[in-house]
């Protein structure tokens, strides 16, 4: 832990030049493995979750990393839904520290991304799953995760976030995320925006990668799905077409029992009933909308107290316009996280441990950010 904390101080840094570095120190374990790919803007580690499900449940023994975590570290490493051991932990940072720091003098400071991706890769080789499902952390073509040649590539959607990064239109970000597609690898997408889809489309194209545009006639999505709101389905829809596509055999009897199985702490998470408590990690414009349109279907007519705790880069003012609607308060709070605001919306935000203190025996939704969601798990004591 102490070795990640000193790497945190240098922050997020794109690039493969590092990571390759790393991977060839460690052997290429990256090259062992038969991967799923999954990037988005909202939506990837939800689909990553639900690939993984399908899979197990095929009787496939399947790796998933994700990011980020929401109490521990060793959450973003799962084979068949168990964690990565201590042991296993406390072995494989040991081997990719050695990795990142002999090649430090080549590549420069490894990141706290990298290195846990090429634990990761390394993790899921030593232990010979059958499948790998991986999420991107940020973007997709300089991405960490990028040094994949997947049996299948996903891109759940694309909208304005990072944008000092990944560019400032849908069709820049588009272009980054586009940037994990493979020469014949194909390629599913619930996007349905002419701009992000026509980048995507041309990438395709020029990649000689076949196209498969998540549809909505899935009956046994609505049927089955295990996850909360309208959003999930078009998740689910990338999950399906995207074990589908991989050639991998898995009947329609293992899909649903994988989609009826599937567990993705977090994400629309009902933690009581009566009072309601939900946490959920909504962190940008169109997760907020995704958030109001699952809390109408489910609880049609009613008004929430929102705990609201946002990261700096994000639109506060937007997310706060599309949750206000069904908001009796909103109660602005900050999380531990370093890049967590201090002001959302033009007001001070204050510990959650207040807020929560403040509105038990309400109806209340802790939303904004995964850290601020790790954080009220915690407070709360609710094990994952």
């Amino acid at each position: 832990m102490k070795y990640l904390n000193s790497l945190e101080k240098f922050g997020m840094r794109l690039g493969l030049a590092r990571i390759t570095k790393i991977l060839e120190d460690l052997g290429n374990p990256q090259n062992q493995l038969k991967c799923f790919h999954v990037a988005g803007t909202n939506g990837k580690g939800s689909t990553c979750a639900t690939i993984a499900s399908i899979l197990q449940a095929g009787g496939y023994r399947v790796g998933l990393f994700t990011s980020p975590h929401l109490l521990d570290y060793r959450e973003r490493f799962q084979i068949n839904g168990r964690q990565i051991s201590r042991t296993d932990w406390q072995k494989g940072l040991r081997l990719v520290r050695r990795a990142a720091e002999k090649t430090e003098p080549q590549a420069g400071r490894a990141t706290v991304f990298e290195v846990l991706t090429a634990l990761a890769f390394w993790y899921f080789a030593q232990n010979k799953v059958d499948y790998a499902v991986i999420e991107v952390g940020l973007g997709g073509r300089l991405d960490a995760t990028n040094v994949l040649t997947p049996l299948v590539t996903v891109i759940t959607n694309v909208e304005l976030e990072h944008t000092s990064v990944l560019g400032d239109s849908l069709a820049k970000i588009a272009r980054e995320k586009g940037g994990i597609i493979k020469a014949g690898v194909p390629v599913v997408t619930a996007e349905k925006k002419a701009s992000p889809l026509k980048v995507i489309k041309t990438l395709c194209r020029r990649n000689g990668s076949r196209l498969i545009i998540a549809h909505t006639k899935q009956p046994l999505v609505d049927s089955r799905l295990k996850l909360f709101g309208p959003h999930q389905k078009l998740n689910a829809l990338c999950a399906i077409q995207a074990v589908a596509s991989s050639g991998v055999r898995v009947t329609n009897g293992q899909l649903l029992r994988g989609l009826s199985s599937v567990s993705w702490p977090g994400r629309m998470q009902v933690l009581s009933h009566h009072p309601l408590t939900i946490v959920d990690g909504a962190h940008n414009p169109a997760g907020a909308s995704a958030l109001v349109a699952a809390l109408k279907q489910l609880y049609a007519g009613r008004r929430f107290i929102f705990i609201l705790g946002m990261q700096k880069d994000k639109d506060t003012r937007a997310f706060v316009r599309h949750i206000k609607p069904l908001a009796k308060m909103i109660i602005p709070v900050r999380s531990t996280n370093q890049q967590a605001r201090v002001m959302i919306a033009g007001k001070k935000a204050q510990s959650l441990k207040g807020a929560l203190a403040q509105t038990v025996g309400t109806d209340r939704i802790i939303t904004g950010s995964l850290y601020l969601v790790g954080d009220a798990l915690r407070l709360l004591d609710v094990k994952i």
